[in-house]
C-alpha cells in the first residue's frame, strides 16, 4: 500500500463569490477538488482556467442552469466510495434520512452535499454525511469548505475549513 495521502477539497453554494475563498488559491496542494452546486458556471471558468480537468468533480445545484451537469455522483477516490448531490433532491433542509439512506443503499463511505449553507459532519453506522457549508453562511460569522485526507485507502481526515 502506498504511503501517499490524497488531498481532497470539498466547497459549495458559492454563488458568484468564488474568489472569496482563500483556499482556492492554493490549487497545488489539492489532488482533487468536488464542487456541491449552486454557482457551477463561476466554478466551471476557474476550473478550466486552472486545467484541474479529471481533478475536478461537481454536481448541480438546484440554481444551476447547466443540462449536461448531473445532479448527483458516485465515484471512489483511493477505494473510498463517495456519494455527492446537491441536497435538494434529498429535502437536506428537513431532515438527513433521505440521503442517508440513498448513500447507504449503494454503500458510500461519506455522502456530501450542499445546500444548507450550514457546515455539519456526523458520523451514523459508519457512513459519513458531511456539508462543507458556504461561503455565504447561515448563523456563522465566517465561511467554510470541506477538506479531505485518504491514506491507505482509508478515510485519515474529515474536516472543516473556516475563513
Amino acid at each position: 500500500m502506498s504511503e501517499t495521502i490524497t488531498r481532497v477539497m470539498i466547497f459549495s453554494d458559492t454563488h458568484g463569490c468564488l474568489k472569496e475563498i482563500p483556499y482556492l488559491k492554493k490549487i497545488d496542494e489539492y489532488d482533487y477538488f468536488i464542487y456541491l452546486g449552486d454557482g457551477y458556471e463561476e466554478v466551471k471558468n476557474w476550473a478550466k482556467k486552472n486545467n484541474l480537468n479529471d481533478k475536478f468533480i461537481a454536481v448541480s445545484g438546484n440554481c444551476d442552469y447547466d443540462p449536461d451537469l448531473p445532479r448527483q455522483r458516485f465515484f471512489e477516490i483511493d477505494s473510498v466510495k463517495i456519494f455527492i448531490t446537491h441536497g435538494d433532491l434529498y429535502k437536506v433542509k428537513d431532515t438527513y434520512q433521505k440521503i442517508f439512506e440513498k448513500a447507504k443503499d449503494i454503500g458510500a463511505d461519506i455522502a456530501m452535499f450542499g445546500h444548507t449553507h450550514y457546515a455539519d459532519k456526523q458520523n451514523i453506522d459508519g457512513l459519513y454525511l458531511f456539508n462543507p457549508g458556504s461561503i455565504m453562511p447561515r448563523g456563522r460569522d465566517y465561511g467554510s469548505v470541506g477538506y479531505l485526507e485518504i491514506k491507505n485507502e482509508k478515510i485519515l481526515n474529515l474536516e472543516h475549513l473556516t475563513f
